[in-house]
């Protein structure tokens, strides 16, 4: 984004000085940021990094840990895939953090990245704190909260589904108390719809 600024600014000299005035201060805005997280991956960066003050504007004392969030250094999952995945999941922990501290604002609100590889197997794990309280419908997969929650929850986790089945993956979830634990596994390689060919 900076890089798309500085070339604005250029092309815009001389000819407006509002744009060049207004795009001077965004740019100065970008650089009071402050980027907490740093994986290595630019776009997991900026997810995490733009989720972070958007969560801590409604629940300030959150605790994300994300130092167990690592990548390979191949990574053949397309980084648009790995920010549904991650965006999804993070939406969702959000919102049960939010209505979590809004029912017992003494609680302690976290959300735990961590990922591995394993062979071929990229897994991905996000866990977070929530009141406890999972509604179940019939022919529904997909837990919900409440009928408020039901439609975006139910999008979320089978968006984050149908990108992991992209890469030959799943998606699995489970309760442990008042932690939800949400587990994707893909297949970090090489896939011909990319323009490679399959070793095999």
């Amino acid at each position: 984004m900076k890089n798309t600024i500085s070339v604005i600014m250029q092309l815009a000299a001389g000819k407006e000085e509002g744009l060049q005035a207004y795009l001077e201060e965004l740019s100065r805005t970008m650089d009071r940021l402050e980027f907490r997280f740093k994986t290595g991956n630019t776009v997991v960066d900026t997810l995490l990094n733009m989720k972070y003050h958007e969560i801590t504007g409604t629940v300030p004392d959150l605790r994300m840990e994300v130092e167990g969030l690592q990548f390979p250094e191949k990574l053949f999952i397309q980084s648009y895939d790995i920010g549904i995945v991650l965006g999804n999941a993070l939406d969702n922990a959000m919102e049960a953090c939010r209505k979590l501290k809004a029912k017992e604002p003494g609680e302690e609100a976290f959300i735990r990245i961590s990922s591995f590889q394993k062979r071929e197997l990229f897994f991905l794990k996000v866990e977070n704190s929530f009141d406890g309280k999972v509604v179940r419908r019939p022919q529904n997969e997909f837990p919900v909260t409440d009928k408020a929650d039901r439609e975006n929850h139910g999008i979320g986790l089978i968006n984050i589904r149908s990108t992991a089945e992209k890469y030959q993956g799943t998606m699995d979830f489970k309760v442990n108390g008042r932690v939800f634990i949400l587990s994707v596994m893909m297949k970090n390689e090489r896939r011909e719809e990319d323009g490679f060919r399959s070793n095999r």
